[in-house]
């Protein structure tokens, strides 16, 4: 992936490194040369947000060998010619001190020149729809050649930088606590939009514990009770003797949907032990969604394990638990009179589009079923039925992610 600039930057900066390289080319073999003296210049003020903690951290793309701090760390070069992109990108939580590398490669004559390059800026996160940018302040490149060992180091000119930034739409990151995460985006390259996909260094994380500054359930709510999750408040409503929370849990821990926080995260069944459950609270059983379902009056089927879905009052009844937006079917059955406000996210899967959003609730519950499979409660819309079911989420090479309420015992 290249910075991103005009194309009028891209030829200064261009020429800028074809002149310096001249010099190296009357020498055969120079050692590198020292890091020229500062420019002089102050960095260049830019603007700059807090962003999202899951965004924090160290990535890189995701068929690089690694990290480009390495190299840059170890005097080294990666890279290659063509359209792959070489980048990493240092994330910081308060948006200031961000850092990009990125490389490039050339061929003239018999001379192969390497460019890599580091540049430090500030980030601005954005919603509506999600976007972080990145806005270069002060550079350094350093240049490589078979015609001479080491590298020579410049300072990237001021005015080279001033039009450079990195923007990527819809950022998505997901916070596994078993796996490698990752990050995945919509790069701009002038008027087009490039699918990109970092992979997270491992232990960069470093969000210092403050509220992500778009997070719908960083400060308590303005009224009604609510249950505390490290730093989230999450609003909670009272059916019955039951307090559940009224909205899907979105702590770290699976895959989040920024331009969707009413998901909530979506979460695999192996990461359930790691979510942070308060005194009190717990995973719901599949008894506890039965007793939800009664509490509506709801009649359930237990052979067929499902309420029945052609009934019009079942579905009538049904829609006290269904949000009043999001989904699909707008029969005028899901009005959320019980508070508890069931939201079609479907599901999540880290290699896949699954198709459901909009039509299926699915929550995790604590329970197995006889062949040791997950147990996850569903309220499915069809055009024609609306239903509540329970069924086995089986566990293969692409787990399921699903949301996830808790409940407790007034």
């Amino acid at each position: 992936m290249k910075i991103i600039s005009s194309s009028l930057t891209k030829l200064m900066l261009n020429a800028i490194l074809m002149l310096f390289i001249s010099s190296c080319e009357e020498t055969p073999n120079p050692a590198p040369a020292p890091d020229p003296e500062p420019s002089g210049e102050t960095p260049i003020e830019r603007p700059f947000t807090a962003i999202p903690d899951e965004m924090v951290g160290t990535w890189f793309a995701d068929h690089n060998t690694g990290p480009l701090t390495a190299n840059w760390e170890q005097g080294t070069f990666q890279g290659e010619s063509g359209f792959r992109e070489f980048r990493t990108l240092v994330f910081t939580k308060d948006g200031k001190n961000a850092v990009e590398y990125t490389s490039e490669v050339f061929n003239v004559n018999d001379e192969v020149r390497q460019r890599l390059y580091k540049i430090t800026g500030t980030l601005e996160y954005k919603t509506n729809p999600a976007s972080i940018t990145f806005h270069a302040q002060s550079g350094k490149m350093r240049i490589f050649s078979n015609k001479y060992s080491g590298y020579q180091e410049s300072n990237i000119l001021r005015k080279d930088l001033e039009s450079y930034a990195t923007v990527l739409l819809n950022p998505e990151a997901t916070t596994f606590t078993s796996s490698t995460n990752y990050l995945t985006a919509k790069r701009l390259d002038g008027s087009m939009q490039i699918s990109v996909k970092y992979k997270k260094v491992e232990g960069t994380s470093n969000p210092g514990g403050n509220p992500n500054p778009s997070d719908p359930y960083g400060t308590p709510p303005a009224t009604g009770s609510y249950v505390k999750i490290r730093e989230q408040y999450y609003p909670t409503v009272t059916i019955g003797d039951l307090e559940w929370m009224s909205v899907n849990y979105a702590g770290n821990g699976g895959i989040k949907l920024n331009s969707k926080p009413e998901y909530g995260t979506f979460i695999k069944y192996m990461d359930l032990k790691d979510i942070p459950v308060p005194a009190g609270w717990r995973i719901p059983t599949k008894q506890y969604y039965l007793k939800l379902l009664r509490s509506q009056g709801i009649a359930f089927d237990e052979v067929w394990e499902t309420t029945n879905g052609s009934d019009v009052q079942s579905k009538r009844l049904l829609g006290q638990l269904m949000a009043i937006s999001g989904w699909l079917k707008q029969d005028g059955y899901a009005n959320n009179k019980s508070g508890f406000n069931a939201v079609p996210g479907n599901l999540q899967v880290t290699n896949g589009n699954p198709h459901g959003e909009g039509s299926n609730c699915l929550l995790w519950t604590s329970d197995k079923d006889n062949e040791d499979n997950p147990v996850v409660f569903k309220i499915i819309q069809l055009p024609s039925d609306t239903f509540a079911s329970f069924g086995p989420s089986v566990i293969g090479y692409n787990p399921p992610h699903i949301p996830l309420r808790l409940v407790r015992n007034k």
